[in-house]
């Protein structure tokens, strides 16, 4: 790798980064990923996200391992295994193993690390109290559980001590009988009880699949329900979407399914902008809102290559902070792209300026200026405001395309006409109508 793509891939993965420090993400992983040749490597990469600061919880599954034992018959009702004494005893032994096995790979830190002296804490416990599934349709799960409540205390006080907290799909109920449970609703239950950033569940399932069976990478709650009913899916993306669903209704901000037997699939989908599988959020990804305080260093950051190149004028702290509720921004995926601002004429109520609209260089192209120049129309429209200015010195173009036409400096409010004159930067003035609209 050049040193150029190496510090592109660097830049593209900072913001992420950054925006995961001190965030709960909940890996719910398969027996097939734990199974798979490159599982150390997956390990390392979990390792990483620790030291990172990311506040990891893994639960992993048992399924396959159940799958494989020819002595226990698999009896499902309604999508979950009717768990008697001999399979429960089968479920301890392998939960025993798995967790000693991902305790071993998460021990061996990292491999090219000095000394070999980074090394990552796990911790395990009796996090999840369980009751019975009870009877489903006429038959009695036995065994069978589900969660009844998290001991949120005990799992925050672990990640708060940098410690990766490991969850087996088993749980307890108050008279010390052990269910079995859904390794993908217990893993859901978890990120809605730590009010997690991210739960991504770690399968053979690339994604989500639409049309010619291409992996979506970013969906809605409602646009995958769509596409689970639509189109075909791998079995691994079926039997997790109940519980993809159920975390993102319940407050969970971003679900995601990835193939976890694919190396280095966990850190793209984390922290480059495409990811490798599918992203889910219970609404659509892009948000366009008001900008508010703490936006204020990520906007300066924003507009500075433009302020550079002469297209905005210079803007300090003490300036935004003081016209912060002029202010909307772009938002796709908790990452600040674009913003503009309603600025309006104390001696002209019914005409307004679009200013400061700036989108990044990595969000060019995806539509973020149109959402803005929409939601400053909507606003002022709101606000009773008949004509919308705007003032450039090289996007003309770009807003004559959009409605825009062009006026002279004499038609701008008074107090604007002062402060165009003063700058003497000579902008080109547009003019828009938007009773027309």
């Amino acid at each position: 790798m050049s040193e150029a793509s190496f510090s592109a891939i660097f830049r593209e993965a900072a913001p992420y980064i950054h925006y995961l420090r001190g965030k709960v993400v909940v890996l719910a992983m398969s027996t097939h990923v734990l199974r798979a040749e490159n599982f150390s490597l997956l390990a390392q990469d979990i390792a990483l996200l620790n030291s990172l600061g990311v506040r990891v919880v893994l639960v992993h599954g048992i399924r396959g391992f159940l799958e494989k034992e020819e002595s226990l018959a698999d009896q499902y009702n309604q999508g979950y295994r009717i768990t008697d004494e001999n399979m429960m005893q089968s479920i301890k032994q392998y939960c025993g193993a798995v967790r000693l096995d991902i305790e071993a790979a998460l021990g061996m830190g990292f491999l090219h690390a000095p000394a070999h002296t980074v090394k990552l804490s796990v911790t395990s416990g009796n996090f999840i109290s369980a009751k019975p599934l009870g009877v489903l349709n006429g038959i009695d799960m036995q065994l069978t559980g589900q969660v009844r409540k998290i001991d949120t205390e005990s799992m925050k006080a672990c990640l708060d001590r940098n410690q990766l907290v490991l969850v087996s799909p088993v749980g307890h109920s108050l008279g010390g009988v052990t269910y079995n449970l859904s390794m993908p609703d217990t893993a859901a239950e978890i990120a809605i009880a730590l009010k997690a950033a991210k739960l991504l569940f770690l399968t053979r399932a690339s994604g989500i699949a639409g049309e010619n069976q291409q992996i979506q990478l970013n969906l809605s709650a409602n646009e995958a329900m769509g596409h689970m009913e639509k189109y075909k899916q791998h079995p691994d993306a079926q039997r997790m979407f109940p519980s993809v669903l159920h975390a993102l209704r319940n407050g969970v901000h971003r679900v995601q399914i990835i193939d976890g037997t694919i190396d280095g699939n966990l850190l793209k989908e984390l922290f480059t902008r495409r990811g490798v599988g599918t992203s889910l959020a219970h609404i659509t990804f892009t948000n366009i809102r008001p900008a508010v305080a703490r936006d204020i260093p990520d906007l300066l950051q924003l507009i500075e290559p433009m302020v550079e190149k002469g297209i905005l004028l210079p803007r300090t702290y003490d300036d935004i902070e003081s016209h912060i509720h002029e202010f909307f921004v772009a938002e796709y995926d908790d990452l600040l792209y674009g913003c503009a601002a309603l600025k309006h004429f104390a001696d002209d109520e019914k005409s307004a300026e679009i200013a400061c609209l700036a989108v990044s260089s990595s969000g060019r192209g995806r539509g973020y200026g149109d959402l803005l120049l929409e939601r400053i129309e909507e606003e002022a429209k709101k606000q009773d405001i008949h004509r919308l200015f705007a003032l450039t010195t090289q996007t003309a173009d770009w807003f004559i395309e959009r409605g825009f036409q062009e006026t002279t400096p004499d038609t701008l409010p008074a107090l604007r006409l002062a402060q165009y004159q003063d700058n003497k930067r000579r902008s080109k003035v547009f003019i828009k109508d938007l009773l027309d609209d």
